[in-house]
């Protein structure tokens, strides 16, 4: 027996999807039955000839398929409805022509058919102007059918025709229901893809305001993803929390709480949720999918790699280029230190390494980042990944580069799967580390400034691991923050003197608070009031008067916030970041800090002190 080959299968599906179009296009032009049949006996052996090749009557064979395309058929002339035909009596003579009765002619062949699951209305819709599409909310074109046809399109790289094609459906102000969740979602896909965030957000009001509590719950769970993309965690959960209360049955909440916790860097959290969504599947109804329920089962083992799996899967160069780094050599001495009389070093690679980075350049599309901004790397690069994949596979020495690594990070980064901050980019960024100590380990004090461009790979390494450590609660950001701050660079061009000073604080370190506000004097709000805290607590009390004094006169804004009962938040500042003396900046400052001020009774004792000012 013969088994087709890829390609034979790829080449029929091609013959099947010509034939189809060309069959929608005759019957929008004519939508004649008799007219229809005659067209396909004298059409099917040129476009599809193998099809009928080995009926035994080809003619006869051809006109039941006829048949049966017309009746699956949507026509804009009936409402995008098929015109169905109505079966023949077994005994009465047989369509076809042949002057037999049906049960001794056709029945057997017409009994079923390859084109019973097939969407029809894709092809017709092919045929229609994107002027006619606000046409089909109102007609009998069923939606799932509409959905399909936008779903093929995006994947043949016609997203602006499903764009068009779904958008009249959310039109207008009518009642939205559970029905229209397929379209919500894909529409939702091709928005993101297409960088139209006001339409996605638009969209979302939409579902949550004229959708009934099952769209509501899929518009609150995008919500979530997209809060959690822009790293806005406690409001990503909140929104679940939304999406729970209204379809608390939902099956697709398990994944969602796991990801977003996840996210937030809460893998023990994560990994406790996992178990308890594992647990409640078992009896759920309807049951979840094996393959939802095989990601909570490994999400209770490991949360990060759980997501990361499901990211795997749908980039797989992403997948390529982990089993490349699972496999790199190990860390190893390959810069030379440029020593200046100030005793400031910087990197160079050795001659080896710096012609594979030249190498490298040659492929990667690299995209830096402007002045000290972190995170903000190019996902395109995995649109074309061979040539430089192929190249890490050849030149493992590249694995030693901080530029590689620094060029990945932001790479992977960019691409937003959930798990790769704690399974890739903290493994890459740890490697950068561990080269840095490397390449310093003969020169103790030794200090890398940001101002020298050949440093900045490595630097932004080392800034970026003290970010995802601050956020994660983890033990050794306080280490690496000292190091960054206090030995590499003291200039602190990213910033993360007030977020040292805040760990100082928490863990009860108020003399190094106070002696690293001091290296930065007249500084922000955070290092300001940051002072006045360590002064409090270190029981200098007349200094913290005195500094309390000064802060706020200098940040009037900030002090206002911190002692506010119950502010609101306040909206941005600048559409180029926050404002320096600012709302902004002063509710961030509140955020990060009220529970320090209060729990060791700054808070009221700043009020007693702001009142006694006045």
């Amino acid at each position: 027996m013969h088994t087709p080959s890829t390609d034979e299968t790829e080449g029929s599906l091609e013959v099947l999807h010509a034939l189809l179009g060309a069959c929608a296009r005759q019957l929008v032009a004519d939508g004649d039955e008799r007219t229809f049949s005659d067209w396909f006996v004298a059409a099917v052996p040129r476009l599809a000839p193998a099809l009928i090749a080995q009926a035994i009557e080809p003619d006869q064979f051809a006109r039941v398929l006829a048949r049966a395309i017309y009746s699956i058929t949507p026509l804009p002339g009936n409402a995008y409805a098929p015109r169905r035909l109505p079966a023949p009596g077994r005994n009465e003579p047989c369509f076809c022509g042949s002057g037999r009765k049906y049960k001794h002619c056709c029945e057997r062949l017409d009994a079923g058919h390859v084109f019973a699951d097939v969407n029809m209305l894709r092809y017709v819709l092919d045929t229609v102007p994107v002027a006619r599409f606000a046409d089909l909310p109102g007609s009998r074109a069923g939606l799932d059918a509409v959905t399909h046809a936008a779903t093929e399109w995006e994947q043949e790289g016609a997203a602006a025709r499903a764009i068009a094609l779904l958008e009249p459906w959310f039109a207008g102000d009518g009642p939205l229901d559970e029905r229209h969740a397929y379209a919500f979602d894909l529409l939702m896909n091709l928005y993101l893809d297409a960088g139209k965030e006001k339409k996605r957000q638009a969209l979302i009001e939409s579902a949550l305001h004229r959708g009934d509590r099952a769209l509501q719950s899929t518009a609150w769970q995008r919500r979530a993803v997209m809060f959690a993309d822009q790293g806005r965690h406690d409001d990503a959960m909140e929104a679940f929390r939304q999406a729970q209360l209204l379809a608390p049955d939902d099956p697709a909440l398990g994944i969602l709480e796991v990801s977003v916790l996840t996210g937030a860097g809460k893998l023990e959290l994560a990994r406790e949720r996992a178990k308890f969504w594992q647990a409640r599947a078992r009896r759920a109804d309807p049951p979840l999918s094996d393959e939802m329920f095989e990601i909570l089962r490994e999400a209770a083992a490991d949360p990060a790699q759980a997501m990361l799996g499901i990211g795997r899967l749908r980039e797989p160069d992403l997948g390529r280029m982990i089993d490349l780094f699972a496999a790199a050599p190990a860390a190893a001495q390959c810069y030379a230190l440029d020593r200046s009389e100030d005793g400031t070093v910087e990197l160079h690679p050795l001659a080896e390494l710096a012609a594979a980075e030249a190498r490298w350049r040659e492929v990667f599309p690299q995209s830096k980042p402007p002045l000290t901004m972190l995170g903000t790397g190019d996902a395109s690069a995995f649109d074309d990944a061979a040539p430089w994949l192929d190249l890490l596979q050849a030149q493992p020495l590249l694995w030693q580069s901080f530029d590689v690594l620094d060029d990945l990070t932001m790479a992977v980064n960019a691409l937003g799967v959930l798990g790769a901050e704690q399974r890739i980019e903290a493994p890459l960024l740890e490697r950068a580390i561990a080269l840095l100590r490397l390449a310093l380990q003969d020169d103790a004090q030794a200090q890398v400034p940001w101002i020298c461009l050949a440093n900045r790979p490595a630097l932004r390494c080392v800034a970026a691991r003290v970010h995802a450590a601050l956020a994660a609660g983890e033990s050794q950001a306080l280490e690496l923050a000292e190091w960054l701050v206090l030995r590499l660079n003291p200039s602190d061009n990213h910033g993360l003197r007030g977020a040292l000073a805040r760990l100082y604080l928490v863990t009860n370190r108020a003399d190094q608070a106070i002696a690293l506000t001091e290296r930065y004097p007249d500084d922000l709000a955070e290092m300001t009031f940051n002072r006045v805290l360590a002064l409090y607590i270190g029981e200098r009390r007349g200094e913290a008067l005195t500094a309390f004094a000064d802060a706020a006169r200098r940040h009037p804004a900030a002090v206002k916030m911190l002692l506010a009962t119950n502010p609101r938040r306040p909206g941005s500042d600048s559409e180029y970041g926050i404002e320096v003396g600012g709302n902004e900046e002063a509710w961030q400052y509140r955020e990060q800090h009220l529970h320090l001020w209060r729990d060791c009774g700054a808070l009221e004792w700043a009020r007693q002190a702001r009142r006694a000012l006045r």
